[in-house]
């Protein structure tokens, strides 16, 4: 049943809007109106967006009002249905959320309906609010790393590069203008938006044989303020191209003694050019010059593509003993480089011997295979001269490779001279020279080929000694932090690299094994650590496998997301008043957990105080202008603490500095109200009664505003006897019967003394009562002119007796001292009760506003002298 009353509810609501709207169809045009408001977005609840009143004019009769009525349920803005106004809501306007990016090309509004209904007619007004952008989205790349290739021979400041990696910013307008620049690009790079590309130019002159990879920090910033900015990282991968061309190293002239009887297919020599450039670009093909003659290419083939010479036919008594072999290394769009080899063809003689070998290393098809960790002095082969004449032959090793000949039994034995070195060379051709000692230049050569094969013995070594990787704090999840490298100059698995942390190194890094790529699992904080190391090892493949460590060091760079701190949330001092000009009131501490200018704090007074002035080289708040506890015993001040960063931090705090008093004004006698007062005394009044009672005030505090009365001067002994005042209040009253010889004028010398430390002060007034049958009033023509002498001091007065002022007796200076010592105890009694106070309700302060927090200063009063006349 609810729920259908619920249905039948919103059916008649929504048939009440329609017929109303309905009827503002109906009215002439006149009664339709349109406004246009304005609103940042992101605002907080409560902020006004505008007044429908001050926009529309409606004319009402006399005593009708208007009421406002919001026929959109809008969950972001709220219409006070009495006053027309328009406020936000707690549901904060995100012009992003209500206006997706593809629809932000123009204005981002909300429309609403508004009724304005009078006593006897409505009117519908359209509302349209314009969400206003503010710089809330900072600007971000869709992929984290952006990959580039460039040729390494493109011109410096040519045509440029592009690439539609943009960045996305959520803004509109200024806030979504987006620039771009490069950091880390060492000068080779610069990029520049043109339309809906990224282009980058070549700024400096590129060589992939010395950096082929260039990683940079590509930066998108907008132009809000203050402006917002995101990151990717640019690599920019250096293409090879044909600028190196084929060299022969300078000791490639090669000699080679060949005898007439080799046989064909047998190897002669072997030429190797290099060629810095990659794949296609680093092609080398071998030919021979033009000027080498045909004879001597019909005998000696050369391979185009390895560069060996090989004989191809048998030689006989009509070759030429000698074959200058002059070869090309060709490359493309490059001028041949030129090696030369020398064939001498040794004649053989009759019973000339024949070489043989029997092998003890192993072998391939190639020849003989040696693993480049055997030991110096491994025997390779044993070889013999067949010599049918007996004819003394000698064996030797023509040039100069790492194996000796060695007598062995009638042989020889070919043993190595020293290590092999894989990395160093991979092949070797041993000639093996007989000669005849008796006759020289008839010699028989054998050739044997030597191949090195490689093993794991070189450890992979890293490109640099330590790497430095830096990283804004707050980072994204996964976030790259940089790339380390090692090479291995062994072959195969024994130079393939695979990439691990220490044990020690903590689980949000993580490394690409195959790749080096460093990235950070989670988001770092430098206020928790700035600084990372790291230990990552590089591990080749071979059996077994050889590693090495290098160390990685993470800087991660401080952001602005730390408030400045007060030590406390509200400071409390206390200060005497007549404080000196600048004198140090007390210590205002306050932190950045950031470092550099977004740590770098100044400390500000909010209120506008001309009273106070903030020190913020010794971190003091200091006092500007004299302070007077009977104007002001109170203040309180806010402070603002605020960092450098962008945008700035600030955080505040509250003051309150109590002025304490000091004894720095005088008694001030209010009745009296002059020295001529003067007050009539019946004969008829008692002894003990009050004849008239002295008013004074002391706008000091505490014991300075204690007062004490007594009478310093009067007409006679019997004066003094006649009358008495008590010291707390000041009332004279009679302490005798008056006589007959008491009437008259008698003036009485007064003195008001404070109770003031370490000096009290001292007001005087004089009281004239006069003593007469008649109760009519009483004058004074002028002020008494007492010669007062005797055990008094010497005052004038007009009354014609002398008298002077009482000295202090010892009775005297023991209540003095009591009282100094009481109000003492007084002062630090109440310091304490005042500080247990405030400890009590330190919490209560804490959570109340400033409003809460505020402490009633005293005020001050205005007080007027009297005459006793007034009073009665």
């Amino acid at each position: 049943m609810d729920r259908r009353e619920s249905v039948r509810g919103q059916r008649a609501t929504l048939l009440q809007y329609m017929t109303m709207l309905l009827l503002s169809l109906m009215t002439s045009a006149e009664s339709l109106a349109e406004v246009t408001l304005s609103v940042h977005e992101e605002q907080d609840a409560g902020i006004f967006i505008g007044n429908i009143e001050q926009h529309v004019f409606i004319e009402v009769n006399d005593g009708e009002t208007l009421t406002y009525e919001l026929l959109n349920n809008s969950e972001y803005v709220t219409l006070d249905e009495e006053t027309g106004y328009l406020y936000t809501t707690k549901h904060r306007i995100d012009r992003e959320n209500i206006c997706p990016i593809d629809n932000l090309m123009n204005e981002c509004m909300l429309e609403l309906d508004v009724i304005v209904k009078p006593d006897e007619y409505f009117k519908m007004i359209k509302v349209n609010i314009i969400i206003e952008d503010i710089n809330d989205n900072a600007p971000y790349f869709p992929e984290e790393n952006i990959v580039l290739f460039i040729p390494e021979n493109s011109p410096v400041f040519g045509a440029p590069f592009g690439t539609d990696n943009t960045a996305i910013d959520k803004d509109f307008g200024i806030n979504a203008n987006l620039s771009y620049h490069l950091e880390n690009d060492n000068g080779f790079f610069s990029v520049k938006k043109e339309g809906s590309l990224l282009l980058v130019t070549v700024k400096k002159q590129l060589d992939r044989e010395t950096q082929d990879i260039h990683e940079m920090k590509l930066i998108a910033m907008d132009a809000g303020s203050p402006p917002l900015s995101g990151t990717a990282t640019l690599i920019v991968h250096i293409e090879d191209a044909n600028d190196n061309c084929p060299t022969f190293a300078p000791s490639d002239s090669i000699l080679v003694k060949l005898p007439e009887n080799e046989p064909p297919g047998n190897v002669v020599a072997r030429v190797q050019a290099t060629d810095a450039d990659l794949g296609s670009n680093a092609e080398i093909s071998y030919s021979y010059s033009p000027r080498v003659s045909e004879t001597s290419k019909k005998l000696f083939h050369l391979d185009s593509s390895t560069g060996i010479i090989t004989l191809l036919e048998g030689i006989n008594k009509e070759t030429p003993l000698e074959h200058k072999l002059t070869v090309y290394a060709n490359g493309e769009l490059c001028p041949p480089a030129t090696a030369v080899v020398t064939v001498v063809i040794s004649q053989i003689f009759i019973g000339q011997p024949v070489i043989g070998i029997s092998y003890i290393a192993s072998q391939d098809n190639d020849g003989i295979v040696l693993k480049e960790n055997e030991p110096e002095k491994t025997a390779v082969a044993i070889f013999e001269v067949n010599n049918s004449k007996n004819i003394p032959y000698v064996l030797y090793i023509e040039g100069d490779v790492p194996f000796i000949l060695k007598p062995y039994d009638d042989k020889y034995l070919l043993m190595t001279s020293k290590p092999l070195d894989f990395e160093l060379e991979k092949y070797y051709d041993v000639f093996i020279v007989a000669n005849d000692s008796t006759r020289p230049g008839v010699q028989h050569k054998k050739f044997l080929k030597v191949k090195v094969t490689d093993v794991n013995d070189n450890p992979p070594q890293f490109t640099q000694d330590v790497f430095e990787f830096f990283i804004e704090e707050n980072n994204k999840a996964d976030a790259s932090l940089g790339k380390v490298s090692a090479t291995d100059e062994d072959s195969d698995e024994n130079g393939l690299v695979l990439y691990h942390l220490g044990p020690e190194a903590l689980q949000v890094f993580c490394i690409n094994e195959e790749t080096g790529d460093l990235t950070v699992r989670t988001v770092l904080d430098r206020e928790k650590m700035e600084m990372h190391k790291i230990e990552v090892f590089g591990v080749d493949q071979g059996n077994p496998s050889l590693s090495t460590s290098t160390t990685v060091t993470i800087h991660v760079l401080d952001q602005n997301d730390n408030h400045p701190h007060f030590i406390t949330s509200e400071f409390s001092f206390f200060i005497p008043e007549n404080f000196p000009l600048l004198g140090e009131i007390g210590i205002i501490n306050a932190s950045d957990a950031d470092t550099g200018l977004n740590g770098q704090i100044i400390i500000s007074i909010v209120n506008s105080s001309n009273v106070f002035v903030m020190d913020n080289v010794r971190g003091v708040l200091r006092c500007s202008a004299d302070i007077d506890r009977e104007k002001e015993d109170l203040y309180e001040i806010w402070l603002t603490a605020k960092d450098s960063g962008t945008p700035a931090l600030s955080s505040t705090a509250k003051v309150t500095i109590f002025v304490l008093d000091i004894n720095d004004n005088a008694p001030k006698v209010l009745v009296p109200k002059n020295n001529l007062s003067c007050l009539p005394v019946p004969v008829t009044a008692k002894p003990g009664s009050t004849l008239a009672g002295i008013y004074a005030v002391d706008i000091d505090s505490g014991m300075n505003a204690v007062m004490n009365y007594r009478i310093i001067g009067a007409e006679n002994q019997h004066t003094f006897s006649l009358f008495q005042i008590d010291p707390s209040t000041g009332n004279i009253s009679l302490q005798e019967q008056i006589a007959i010889d008491n009437y008259g004028m008698h003036c009485l010398l007064i003195e008001i003394s404070d109770s003031g430390l370490p000096k009290p002060l001292q007001s005087t007034v004089w009281v004239n009562l006069y003593i007469n049958k008649s109760s009519g009033p009483c004058e004074l023509q002028a002020e008494p002119n007492l010669t007062i002498s005797g055990p008094f001091i010497e005052i004038q007065g007009r009354c014609g007796n002398q008298f002077s002022e009482i000295h202090c007796s010892q009775l005297t200076f023991i209540i003095g001292l009591s009282m100094m010592m009481a109000s003492t105890m007084f002062c630090f009694v109440g310091t304490c009760m005042f500080i247990n106070a405030r400890r009590t309700n330190k919490k209560n302060y804490r959570t109340q506003n400033c409003e809460d927090s505020d402490i009633p200063l005293k005020l001050n009063q205005n007080f007027n002298t009297k005459d006793w006349t007034t009073i009665q």
